[in-house]
């Protein structure tokens, strides 16, 4: 019961707030995008609307998440200066971008509002809620990998570059080796 009465005392928390918020940007508006196509294929309505309701909800959690986000970056301690600066680019980089997931959810409304076997225009907006959706579910990964790479230095680098400086690290020894110092 102790852990327990410990869950709903994190729920206050906003780090495990954004925790639970990350990924719902990009599995929410996945399973909602593979659900709504599916039930468009097959013409299962109520599946549509359950469909197109995630993609909203999913869409629109970028709000709180950013909050949350931001709340706890600025009460964690663990970043130096150097991090810091990568934390408030990160934060600007969400701001800027949040109209990518308005835009999934205002297109995923309309196309609720609208129907998407209703004719020309309801399969022009399904078919656009689907592309925008594709493209924001990309772009969500993009993010997390940004992210992510704060708090994992490896991350901020391509494998090219990390092959590069270990090629160089393993020849600048033996160059010191022979008497070159490589400089």
């Amino acid at each position: 019961m102790i852990e327990f009465a410990n869950f709903f005392e994190k729920l206050g928390d906003p780090q495990f707030l954004q925790l639970l918020l990350e990924p719902l940007s990009i599995y929410g508006v996945l399973f909602g995008l593979v659900g709504f196509v599916f039930a468009f294929l097959f013409k299962e309505r109520k599946t549509q609307l359950a469909a197109l309701m995630l993609i909203i909800v999913s869409a629109l959690s970028v709000i709180p998440y950013t909050q949350f986000r931001k709340k706890a970056d600025m009460e964690s301690a663990a970043f130096a200066k150097s991090e810091m600066v990568l934390v408030e680019e990160h934060h600007t980089r969400l701001l800027e971008n949040q109209w990518i997931y308005f835009a999934v959810a205002g297109l995923a409304s309309l196309t609720l509002l609208m129907g998407a076997h209703k004719g020309t225009p309801g399969l022009l907006m399904g078919g656009a809620t689907a592309i925008v959706g594709v493209g924001a579910v990309f772009f969500s990964m993009w993010l997390y990998l940004k992210s992510e790479s704060i708090n994992n230095p490896e991350l901020r680098y391509s494998e090219s570059e990390v092959a590069k400086a270990d090629n160089e690290n393993i020849v600048r020894p033996l160059n010191r080796v022979a008497g070159n110092t490589g400089q």
